[in-house]
């Protein structure tokens, strides 16, 4: 009689559980929802982040406030939601160092398995590799080519040691077989900067901003590492066109994560709004303006997503000898 007072009361206290989360996501959200962004306003990724909030706010009836907690390799603003009370109403725009912090085994100050919880993958901002405009040469096989004809390495830019553009440039390296030698900036600005001046000769970079560059004609781009030609560059082949693997394709990706342990329900309902921004026409058409790649889909895809960018990059890292940020 005992063991069955003991079954009823746990059944009971589980059904309660079930119960109490299901009411708190049919009340979610019942105040305005932080929107944290682990980078300074203004830029590409910023914007994205402000149109998609434009559209939740009258998607789930609440203010949806972009809050830019920049500093720290993203670690700062993602420590804030990492910590916050699981309840939906803190969210983050998750950058690539969710995976690449994981792939170099930093010390954080919290446990992405554990204290996040994947909602959707966003966008993605493709990489490219572009070269100075007096470069001998107009596409990925002359520059292999080239590369082989030479002594010395061909020195490539990226805007920053253990960046994704400069993993993605050692991963080309090997690739290809060709020596190349990185020179890590502090930023795309300074990196653009020497290559246009013919100081570097290669860059790898996002889309933006070294697009805008190859666009206006003061850069000669080489590849994008997508899986099909983007809006902003029509004339610049895909990995794939280039002749390179498919495992080159590659970009700067951006998710939404919250809190560990926010109830399933709450996810559910933030992973559908997100989906719907990005389906939105209007919302849509301005990312892809500029410059990103939709993605959208369920919450395990994204968490399977950065599983697989870190065990990706980890490699990577491994293999180059690449030193930690």
């Amino acid at each position: 009689m005992k063991r069955r007072h003991l079954l009823g009361a746990a059944t009971a206290s589980a059904g309660l559980a079930v119960l109490s989360s299901s009411v708190r996501a049919q009340a979610f959200p019942d105040r305005p929802i932080r929107f944290v962004v682990p980078y300074a306003p203004g830029g590409a990724t910023d914007t994205s982040a402000r149109l998609a909030a434009e559209f939740l706010s009258g998607k789930l009836g609440q203010q949806v406030l972009v809050d830019n907690k920049p500093g720290g390799g993203t670690i700062i603003g993602t420590e804030i939601v990492a910590k916050a009370k699981p309840d939906g109403h803190t969210i983050l725009l998750a950058p690539g160092t969710i995976a690449t912090n994981s792939s170099f085994g930093l010390k954080l100050p919290y446990d992405p398995a554990r204290d996040l919880a994947p909602v959707v993958g966003f966008v993605d901002m493709p990489l490219l590799l572009a070269a100075n405009k007096e470069a001998p040469f107009k596409t990925v096989a002359e520059l292999i080519a080239y590369a082989r004809q030479q002594a010395a390495p061909l020195s490539y830019a990226s805007p920053g040691n253990a960046s994704i553009p400069h993993l993605w440039g050692e991963q080309f390296k090997a690739e290809t077989g060709i020596k190349l030698e990185h020179i890590g900036y502090k930023g795309s600005a300074d990196a653009l900067k020497d290559v246009l001046g013919g100081h570097v000769m290669l860059f790898s970079d996002t889309l933006l901003p070294t697009g805008l560059a190859v666009k206006d004609g003061r850069l000669r781009g080489l590849v994008v590492a997508a899986d099909r030609r983007v809006p902003m560059l029509p004339d610049v082949p895909t990995v794939r066109e280039a002749g390179l693997p498919a495992n080159l394709e590659s970009g700067v990706f951006f998710g939404v994560m919250v809190s560990g342990g926010t109830p399933e329900p709450i996810v559910a309902r933030l992973n559908a709004a997100f989906n719907e921004a990005i389906a939105d026409p209007f919302t849509n058409k301005k990312l892809v303006d500029l410059g990103f790649t939709l993605v959208g889909g369920s919450a395990a895809a994204y968490g399977q997503r950065i599983a697989a960018e870190t065990e990706k990059w980890r490699k990577v890292i491994r293999d180059s000898n690449i030193t930690p940020p």
